[in-house]
């Protein structure tokens, strides 16, 4: 890429006409509002550059990531939980909006947020060993519009059911649930992600877009819509509710 924007948080190159972005904050790659902030950036950077014909989201390490970043919620005052939650929604709609070719290489545990945040991507592999799910609600935490829409395109009628059973899965359930579309050993993952990019990319450039944004259209008007924006605030509230928090706190602390 011409002109790289340099992260802090996540690491960015380039194969051949394939961006990839690996998360890498921390050892579980937990998504603060710095790093989900650098995923926006990452995505809007490459939609402007014409050598970038397709992207890969990846993670560092053993875990893909372990969702957002409860100090963050905790270590703050309850304002900053609202930049958290909007820096989430970006990021989600800015990869699942983007125009081109995006491909999740899952190299491990994908939960809750980090779930989620592969799901946005068109297509999605994961390594055999690792596993996945949306496990907002085993924690007491409930899922903005954004996470909820982009769940309901990824797995259809069994949207609602991944979210209330709040379970992680196998690589191999998880296909079987739509969460994911192949699963392979961890050493073939990055080349597989990459060569599923470029075949995506192959295709014509402007008719992949367009059917993208159509297939797309009402789960993006869903998240946009006055009614998902009154329904985000009363996701904030339990947010930050005081026994939300402290619900938060157990699980960052476990008490022996």
């Amino acid at each position: 890429m011409t002109d790289v924007v340099q992260f802090r948080r996540t690491k960015i190159s380039q194969v051949g006409g394939i961006a990839v972005l690996t998360l890498a904050s921390d050892k579980v790659n937990a998504l603060d509002s710095e790093v989900l902030g650098e995923v926006t950036s990452f995505v809007e950077h490459c939609q402007q550059e014409p050598e970038v014909h397709a992207l890969v989201v990846t993670g560092e390490g053993p875990v893909f990531s372990a969702g957002l970043n409860v100090s963050e919620v905790l270590d703050n005052e309850k304002g900053q939980t609202g930049v958290l939650l909007d820096a989430l929604t970006v990021a989600l709609t800015r990869l699942f909006r983007c125009p081109k070719p995006t491909v999740a290489a899952i190299n491990g545990s994908a939960i809750a947020g980090g779930c989620i945040l592969a799901l946005a991507c068109d297509k999605r592999l994961i390594a055999d060993g690792a596993r996945i799910g949306v496990t907002e609600l085993r924690v007491g935490v409930s899922f903005p519009t954004a996470a909820v829409e982009v769940l309901k395109h990824a797995c259809g009628d069994r949207a609602e059911l991944l979210m209330l059973d709040a379970e992680l899965f196998d690589a191999a359930e998880a296909c079987r649930r739509g969460l994911v579309h192949q699963f392979l050993p961890l050493p073939d993952l990055l080349p597989a992600a990459l060569s599923a990019a470029e075949q995506l990319a192959s295709l014509d450039a402007r008719a992949y877009a367009l059917a993208k944004a159509s297939s797309r259209r009402l789960a993006l008007r869903a998240i946009e819509d006055g009614d998902g924006r009154r329904f985000d605030q009363q996701v904030l509230d339990q947010w930050q509710d005081d026994h939300t928090r402290a619900n938060l706190d157990r699980i960052r602390k476990p008490r022996g």
